[in-house]
């Protein structure tokens, strides 16, 4: 009692003469030429989608003033730096940089004359680079007198005279 018949099922190897042995490339759908699944990986090119655009401004009398050049770059990963008439910029209290996506600004504070020039945004990514360049122009102010002479000075002959005038910026001035 208790003693049964078990029957082993022997997996079919190569090397058996079984004809119903398994062989590769026999039976079953063969498999399509190309997945549904497949996919190609594309480089995103490197590129300005927004460039940056020339700025006029007028130099500032007081301090305060700003010139912002923006641009956009794609793909955003992009590392960028930037550049004055042919030189790096490095970030200062005159010159700050903002990263934000695809967004790049440069901010220049407290405009001066001597801050006209042409400045380029430069994309890289690998061994690609991209430049957009711009310029900034900073025209000066006129100068004006903000104290005039006097229409009439009394002077006693032989008392020295002086006369006063001041401009609005420093200049070298000659009296007539």
């Amino acid at each position: 009692k208790g003693r049964g018949l078990i029957r082993v099922k022997k997996t079919p190897s190569p090397g058996d003469r079984d004809p119903r042995r398994l062989r590769p490339g026999s039976g079953g759908d063969k498999p399509p030429e190309e997945s549904p699944f497949a996919f190609q990986l594309k480089a995103v090119p490197l590129k300005f989608v927004k460039e940056l655009a020339d700025i006029v401004l007028q130099e500032a009398e007081s301090i305060g003033s700003s010139a912002v050049f923006e641009c956009q770059i794609s793909p955003s990963t992009a590392i960028t730096s930037w550049m004055k008439d042919g030189s790096n910029l490095r970030e200062s209290p005159k010159h700050k940089f903002t990263s934000d996506g695809k967004d790049r600004k440069l901010h220049i504070i407290d405009v001066q004359l001597s801050d006209t020039g042409e400045y380029t945004c430069v994309a890289k990514l690998g061994n690609k680079e991209k430049t957009s360049k711009a310029k900034l122009v900073v025209e000066e102010l006129p100068i004006r007198f903000t104290k005039v002479l006097e229409a009439e000075t009394t002077v006693v002959k032989t008392q020295p005279l002086y006369l006063t005038a001041e401009l609005s910026k420093d200049r070298d001035v000659i009296w007539k």
